[in-house]
């Protein structure tokens, strides 16, 4: 009875041991080993291969190539130039390359977009025929903002890029070239959105109004024909909640939509539009472009 009891005792010790030697001390091994040599299992010739799912409509990523990681002397050169998160995007993981979309699988087509954009250059240029029209009559001057026809405007192609599965590709060089227009393009129209408008009243159904929270978003427009919503800054980046506040309302800060574009890229879901920060003239660059009387009203003009 004793032989017995030490055997199954010793069987079972080395089950443990067996279980504990492959599941923790073997992939530390390999781990350093991996380490010692500086290697890495999986080649820039490996094709990985996602189990397909049937019940989700994800992209057919049958072959992925990878890139292989940069040597020590051109990562020292990546660490000298750009910013962190180019640094991340570098990382092979971002670099990875996803067949070509079908034409069915993008939201627009070059030529249906091209076709709208004719049509609000063409709106544009009746309007100003009208306004020289009336100047002649009437001896009075009326502002006309100076607009560009450009069809390699970056926010054409992020409208583009826009598909099934992401609103831009991860390679995309129209998102820097976007944030960085938005940064510089002159505003020559300011207006309240349209949900801002249900709010006050105004119906229009023509346009398809989501609800949205209580803070003042405007409508801009750009020089080149583009349109950017615009949430002005409350608080500072550093400023944290009173105690005192209301318990179910909330800072709703302006860089919170920068962070969550960001973090939206970084988690490789690119489903948040491009946003970017940006000091405005509110008296040069939205009061003197807006023509709505009721959002001109709520200015504040010093006697």
């Amino acid at each position: 009875m004793m032989r017995r009891d030490r055997f199954l005792l010793a069987a079972a010790l080395s089950a443990l041991f067996s279980a504990d030697f492959y599941f923790i001390l073997l992939p530390k091994l390999q781990n350093r080993r991996r380490a010692a040599g500086n290697i890495c299992s999986c080649s820039p010739n490996s094709n990985l291969s996602l189990p397909r799912l049937e019940a989700l409509a994800t992209p057919q990523l049958s072959n992925w190539t990878l890139t292989p990681l940069p040597s020590d002397a051109s990562a020292l050169e990546l660490d000298d130039r750009g910013s962190k998160l180019q640094r991340l995007f570098s990382h092979p993981l971002y670099n990875i390359q996803t067949l070509e979309l079908k034409p069915e699988e993008r939201l627009l087509q070059v030529e249906q977009l091209i076709e709208y954009y004719r049509r609000k250059v063409s709106h544009w240029e009746r309007r100003k025929k009208l306004y020289n029209e009336a100047t002649a009559l009437t001896n009075m001057s009326f502002m006309v903002e100076k607009m560009t026809y450009d069809p390699n405007a970056s926010w054409l192609k992020f409208h583009l890029g826009i598909n099934r599965y992401a609103l831009y590709s991860r390679d995309d060089p129209a998102i820097l070239q976007l944030l960085t227009d938005m940064k510089n393009m002159t505003i020559v129209g300011a207006d309240y959105t349209q949900d801002e408008k249900a709010l006050k009243g105004a119906c229009d159904c023509s346009q398809v109004v989501k609800p949205s929270g209580h803070h003042l978003k405007l409508a801009l427009k750009m020089h080149n024909f583009g349109k950017v919503m615009f949430k002005p800054m409350r608080q500072q980046r550093d400023e944290e909640t009173p105690e005192d506040f209301f318990y179910f309302v909330d800072f709703q800060r302006h860089n919170a939509e920068i962070a969550a574009f960001h973090l939206d890229r970084i988690l490789d879901f690119r489903r948040v539009p491009p946003v970017v920060g940006r000091r405005v003239n509110v008296t040069g660059e939205i009061l003197q472009v807006a023509h709505n009387d009721d959002l001109r009203a709520v200015f504040f003009t010093s006697p």
